[in-house]
């Protein structure tokens, strides 16, 4: 069986991103979809990683739930930019000082090298 390309990976961890963030939204697919001028059967297979989202798309979505791209596209749990917006996403003051403080602590280490 042949490997996944990086695109195919790539589209399914988007999805799996899309899907993350209209659940937290408290969205369906339906409602999603509707509200983005996209259908249903096209979201669907976004988040199950078989279609690749355009641009446009990703835009429509982050505008319906109040993020910005940068939110979806971000697909690096461990990466400190993710957890800082993650944390100012959820209003979570303890976890934003702490991210902001691993965001200037890894700024610090790439500009020794």
């Amino acid at each position: 069986m042949p490997r996944p390309s990086g695109t195919a990976k790539l589209a399914r961890r988007l999805g799996a991103r899309v899907r993350e963030l209209r659940d937290e939204a408290g969205l369906t697919q339906e409602k999603l979809a509707w509200e983005c001028e996209l259908s249903k059967p096209y979201l669907s297979q976004i988040e199950a990683g078989k279609r690749m989202p355009s641009i446009a798309v990703l835009g429509a979505v982050a505008k319906r739930l109040g993020i910005l791209i940068a939110d979806i596209v971000a697909l690096e749990p461990n990466e400190p930019r993710l957890r800082l917006l993650e944390a100012a996403r959820h209003h979570d003051e303890a976890a934003l000082e702490v991210a902001v403080r691993e965001v200037v602590s890894a700024r610090g280490k790439r500009s020794r090298r």
